[in-house]
């Protein structure tokens, strides 16, 4: 299990009191990339795949069509200048539909979600890891769970082609920013 270093706590603290915050920033349409389970031998994403990245978590979330709602939770908790920050991060990130289900299950609407900050921020660090991990690296976690920003940990497991993480399935994978990764998932990782 993967321990979290001064810099997460760092981080924690900083999500936490960007809590209270918020920002504005626009949503664009993006790129596409693939799940692959093949083996690498670092831990963390290379200079190269981050030195070709176009921008920041956020930024790079900011310009998919499948990320509005998260990107949305982001800024309306107060998180955005967290998720530009040095890294890196691997962001598991829940689409648009996975939001959409999970705030149907709470009989919530997606106004009420972005109006409690407390509740966004405490959902969103649980969808945040201190490593720039790419699919290989995920898939090579499978006894070895990861634990996020929120301390919650996220077994994962893998099945041919298929990643799961918390029991989300990345659906896309290997989104490089210049600090860290995102992988997209198919289900919010609620708290217990």
């Amino acid at each position: 299990m993967r321990t979290r270093t001064p810099a997460a706590l760092a981080i924690v603290g900083a999500l936490a009191l960007a809590a209270c915050g918020s920002d504005d920033s626009s949503t664009d349409v993006g790129a596409t990339s693939s799940v692959t389970t093949e083996a690498m031998s670092d831990d963390e994403m290379t200079d190269e795949e981050m030195a070709a990245a176009d921008g920041d978590l956020l930024t790079t979330a900011s310009t998919r069509d499948d990320l509005t709602t998260l990107v949305a939770a982001v800024e309306a908790a107060g998180l955005a200048a967290a998720l530009s920050g040095e890294g890196p991060f691997t962001v598991f990130a829940p689409n648009d539909d996975a939001f959409e289900d999970y705030l149907g299950e709470m009989g919530m609407t997606e106004e009420d979600a972005l109006a409690d900050t407390e509740f966004l921020s405490t959902l969103l660090q649980g969808h945040v890891v201190e490593a720039g991990d790419d699919s290989a690296m995920v898939a090579g976690m499978v006894d070895n769970p990861f634990v996020t920003l929120a301390g919650t940990e996220l077994p994962v497991t893998v099945d041919g082609d298929t990643i799961t993480v918390g029991g989300a399935t990345i659906v896309e994978a290997d989104i490089f920013a210049t600090n860290g990764v995102i992988h997209v998932i198919d289900t919010v990782l609620a708290p217990s």
